[in-house]
């Protein structure tokens, strides 16, 4: 089990851990793997670490930085067991976990912990970037200066025993995102295989692609905070880091100072719920493009009306129904498939809308379609999740290994549990029935990139246990928008519904995440959740054009109208060909 570091003070007391960084950095790579011990972190030198997101910004050839490393950024690993059922052994049963973190010069206030979600977005690009004020980055850690931040990069990523993962080798004959008969389905998924097979065959040590979830991630995470000598840890996590978050909170209940949980993957939540609520927030985005059509005067619709943009998109699906259509500017060596279908078409709407909807440029991409070119809407397969680390992350969490249960290790029975992938979805009548009906998919998307993990994850080798939720009486901080698209605002209320001491932010705009939003108009809701992990004192109720907030006890009404939020700068909206107020 997890012990205080010997040097602990119980609190984020810098000099002595200065002094091993300092001399640490040369020295780490000379402790043989046989030396090595759990629970120690080593300090490590930061030029040669610098995370893949943030080189080019900081012109880091090759991965090495050759400048001057801001006082306030440290990188370290730390040894911890590979498998916890197991006794952690320096050769046998041991990996290396990376990270990277701001220290203030002072007495730290205290221990944020940060999950940068995905699965398999790199953390500690994040403490690089509020260490360099890399601005498309820091505004997430603005004002937590007094503060250790911790960047993790979870198992199987840079620095954490990165998978070794065969892209651009198996997906060659696939040119559809998602399957539509059976033999498409029966590729689909033989493809995958071979995908993941060749990870667990080429990935070193054996037996990690069994390693890599939330149970075996929160335990690495206590082990660095007992050895940064923190009683409790306070957490900023987004979009998939939530479970994460969540996990680590129903495990540690104890440890758990102020968490902020922004655009939640809840635990429990049956898959068929969660494709009806992804698909039904792209209907929603179709009309956020509408209404922001209506005050856009470069809109290729504007001034025709409430409903012309569903109008255009209805019509180009029905044409590539009929039958699919070429795109001039796709085809072979292009990176994008031509003709287009209509599979494709519904695919493009969660390629363009998710994370920070571009809705110019999505409404430019109807209409060159309604003209003939639906070059922007066809599939482009580079940019599919499919040959990437999200599968094998994911995946990992869509199970829990039942080995848990004889382990020296005891969690709670409902962390054993994490989600499963049932048997009939791993049929094509069975994944098909995940397709939400009619009813609650009026603009016919269909498509769901939960429902393609769904599909992926079917050919997952490892077993998975029922999937539970995970209630909890902490006081909590939950976050969403109105009209997420990657994680849709249902499934933030489901998660927070269980924690009924928690509050609840809701910020009425688009985008997927608040606490990254840079400083200007949208910027409230992460003001109010860097305050909470400041001051801990919760923010007050509130209900207003720009948020809602709601408090222990409260009930969430209807999702407001796409057309009655305001559209713009003020929603979050952002966009590649206009500028946008």
């Amino acid at each position: 089990m997890p012990h205080k570091s010997s040097l602990s003070l119980g609190i984020g007391l810098l000099p002595l851990l200065v002094l091993l960084a300092l001399t640490a950095g040369t020295a780490a790579s000379t402790i043989s793997s046989t030396q090595r011990k759990a629970q120690t972190i080593r300090w490590v030198d930061c030029h040669d670490k610098v995370p893949d997101p943030v080189a080019s910004a900081l012109n880091a050839t090759g991965g090495i930085f050759t400048g001057n490393i801001p006082a306030n950024l440290f990188c370290g690993e730390m040894d911890v067991p590979m498998d916890y059922t197991k006794p952690f052994d320096a050769v046998k049963n041991n990996i290396t976990i990376g990270f990277a973190m701001n220290r203030p010069a002072k007495r730290a206030s205290g221990l944020i912990l940060h999950h940068a979600g995905g699965p398999g977005e790199n953390a500690a690009a994040q403490a690089w970037a509020n260490a360099f004020n890399i601005s498309s980055l820091a505004p997430l850690a603005a004002g937590l200066d007094d503060f250790d931040f911790l960047a993790v990069n979870c198992r199987g990523l840079q620095f954490s025993n990165p998978l070794n993962l065969s892209s651009g080798v198996f997906f060659n004959n696939v040119s559809f995102a998602f399957p539509s008969t059976q033999a498409e389905f029966d590729q689909y998924q033989a493809a995958m295989k071979n995908f993941i097979d060749a990870a667990i065959r080429d990935t070193t040590p054996p037996g990690i692609m069994q390693h890599l979830g939330a149970v075996e991630i929160i335990q690495d995470w206590d082990l660095m905070r007992a050895a940064l000598g923190y009683d409790k840890v306070s957490f900023a996590g987004v979009s998939y880091g939530t479970f994460v978050g969540m996990a680590y909170a129903a495990r540690y209940p104890e440890r758990v100072d102020k968490f902020v949980l922004d655009a939640a993957f809840p635990h429990g939540l049956d898959l068929k719920s969660l494709v009806k609520f992804q698909v039904g927030a792209a209907n929603r985005l179709i009309q956020r493009s509408d209404a922001f059509c209506l005050t856009d005067p470069s809109c290729p619709f504007h001034g025709q009306g409430n409903g012309s943009v569903i109008k255009a998109w209805e019509t180009v699906l029905a044409r590539a129904t009929q039958s699919p259509f070429p795109a001039s500017g796709c085809g072979p060596g292009t990176g994008c498939n031509s003709p287009v279908t209509p599979t494709d078409l519904r695919q493009a709407v969660a390629f363009w809308l998710r994370s920070n909807s571009d809705f110019p440029l999505f409404n430019n991409a109807l209409n060159a379609s309604l003209h003939g070119d639906p070059t922007l809407l066809a599939y482009q397969p580079q940019f599919d999740i499919r040959e990437t680390v999200v599968t094998p992350l994911l995946c990992s969490d869509l199970r829990a290994s039942n080995l848990l249960l004889d382990s020296p290790v005891v969690l709670p029975t409902n962390l054993d549990s994490l989600s499963a992938i049932d048997d009939d979805v791993k049929t094509f009548t069975g994944w098909q029935n995940l397709s939400p009906s009619n009813d609650t998919d009026p603009l016919q998307i269909v498509y769901s990139q939960d429902w393609q993990l769904m599909l992926q994850c079917s050919v997952w080798p490892y077993s998975a246990p029922k999937s539970v939720t995970l209630p909890t009486k902490l006081k909590l901080m939950w976050m969403t928008s109105d009209f997420d698209l990657n994680l849709a605002t249902e499934l933030t209320t489901f998660a927070w519904q269980q924690a009924p001491e928690s509050t609840l932010v809701i910020r009425h705009g688009d985008d997927h995440t608040s606490l990254p939003i840079p400083p200007g108009p949208a910027a409230l809701a992460g003001d109010i959740a860097r305050n909470f992990l400041r001051t801990g004192v919760m923010p007050g109720l509130r209900s207003d054009a720009q948020l809602t907030i709601l408090g222990p006890g409260s009930t969430r009404g209807s999702i407001p109208g796409a057309y009655d939020v305001p559209t713009g700068a003020v929603a979050g909206d952002v966009s590649s060909v206009e500028d946008i107020e």
